[in-house]
């Protein structure tokens, strides 16, 4: 993610998804840790069979129009495969929503949804100049338009891997396989779960970062191809995974985002650092921050963005009289940031400090910091945080997973430390 504070990568996790799982000892793994995780094939098990499950990705909402295409030649069907339009390479395809239906400009001819799919095996549709593979369905969502990508779940990962952990070296190899295991096993708890609506998963932050065939790499596919049809379970459901992309020294247990989900045993606090003390992210090289605003800055933003987080008084902000940190958690994070206003008392909890003390519309890196108040009396003049890490914490450390990686550990040992008490098995 760089997952979300979410983040992905599981902010509100759901009910978790029941399956049959494979004997133990589904994994074959060399003696010397260097080999890519490859999942053995018995008792029926065909990664194929999960992986062609369409994953519908949310890529684009409330939209009044829409002009989707496709690298070759495209035809627009309804739902009931009647053909609506055709075109050639790169010839788009006006859409707009239309009294609850989706309205062919060029035509008029309506449907409730429509998809668009390319010529071809390798053909790729392209919306707003990404190409994804798989297809494209446009509805109607209250009155505007709705773009979901539906692609197999190993497609799906190909535009993800890469998008959430970048381009790496060799020696990151079993930092991008855990990389794919934690974003597959995301990624298939929240098939289904928004049974009322018409995606599973958003492109970006809020799940998992998506950039499509566009964003797809040599080493990452490698990664994903290596692990096919792997994910993480505990007892006999998939597991939550949410990453972040630097936990610091102790990653964070989900009470300390206030995360609305039920706990999880193998989501707790877990010590990040190698036997020499250092932090296993410090690989990264950009572990401390800082951040710094005035009285003006704070109301601006609680103004801005403290309605939406329960942290705006009803009277306005006015001057701010005093800041403290109120609470932290077992990791050491700010679970509960308190500001006196002269409009009243503001509480900010978990993850949504990060979201209102934003920095040039960047959210807050993380919520491992420590407070320094400017001022004096019953005024504040400003506030300047120091901390370490960057994201919500819960989970892999992604950055820690490379400094591990390049200490020799692979990536069952990687996920293992972040998940603790989980277990590698195929999805049926």
């Amino acid at each position: 993610m760089s997952p979300r504070s979410l983040g992905p990568a599981a902010r509100r996790h759901r009910r978790l998804v029941a399956f049959a799982l494979v004997a133990t000892g589904c994994v074959a793994h060399a003696p010397d840790g260097g080999a890519p995780l490859v999942p053995v094939v018995e008792a029926g098990y065909s990664g194929a069979r999960f992986g062609g499950h369409p994953v519908r990705v949310s890529l684009g909402e409330g939209l009044a129009a829409a002009e989707p295409c496709a690298e070759g030649a495209w035809q627009l069907l309804d739902a009931d495969g009647r053909v609506l339009a055709t075109g050639q390479r790169c010839e788009p395809v006006r859409l707009a929503a239309a009294g609850g239906r989706v309205r062919v400009v060029a035509t008029g001819e309506t449907a409730p949804r429509v998809l668009l799919r390319a010529d071809g095996v390798d053909g790729a549709v392209r919306w707003r100049g990404t190409r994804y593979r798989g297809e494209l369905e446009i509805a109607v969502e209250r009155g505007a338009l709705r773009v979901v990508n539906r692609v197999g779940l190993e497609d799906y990962l190909r535009g993800v891997v890469p998008a959430e952990i970048g381009g790496r070296d060799p020696r990151d190899r079993a930092a991008v396989e855990a990389q794919a295991v934690a974003a597959r096993t995301y990624a298939a708890a929240r098939i289904g779960a928004r049974s009322a609506q018409a995606f599973d998963l958003v492109a970006g932050t809020a799940d998992q970062v998506y950039g499509g065939r566009d964003a797809e790499r040599p080493e990452t596919d490698e990664a994903v191809r290596g692990t096919r049809g792997l994910v993480l379970t505990w007892g006999d459901a998939i597991a939550a995974t949410p990453y972040s992309a630097n936990a610091g020294t102790v990653t964070a247990s989900p009470d300390e985002v206030f995360w609305r989900q039920a706990p999880a045993p193998y989501l707790r606090p877990v010590d990040d650092r190698a036997p020499d003390g250092r932090c296993w992210c410090d690989v990264s090289g950009r572990t401390a921050w800082e951040r710094r605003f005035t009285a003006a800055d704070l109301a601006t933003l609680l103004a801005r963005h403290g309605a939406a987080y329960g942290a705006r008084p009803p009277a306005g902000v006015g001057a701010i009289r005093a800041v403290r940190v109120a609470e932290r958690g077992p990791s050491g994070r700010v679970t509960r940031l308190e500001l006196e206003t002269d409009g009243g008392r503001v509480t900010l909890r978990g993850n949504d400090i990060r979201y209102v003390l934003r920095a040039r519309g960047e959210l807050l890196p993380s919520t491992a910091f420590d407070l320094a108040v400017e001022g004096g009396g019953d005024a504040v003049a400003a506030i300047t945080l120091r901390g370490s890490g960057n994201g919500h914490g819960v989970g892999m450390s992604q950055w820690g997973a490379i400094g591990r990686a390049r200490a020799g550990q692979d990536a069952r040992t990687i996920l293992a430390a972040y998940y603790p008490g989980t277990r590698l098995a195929p999805l049926q």
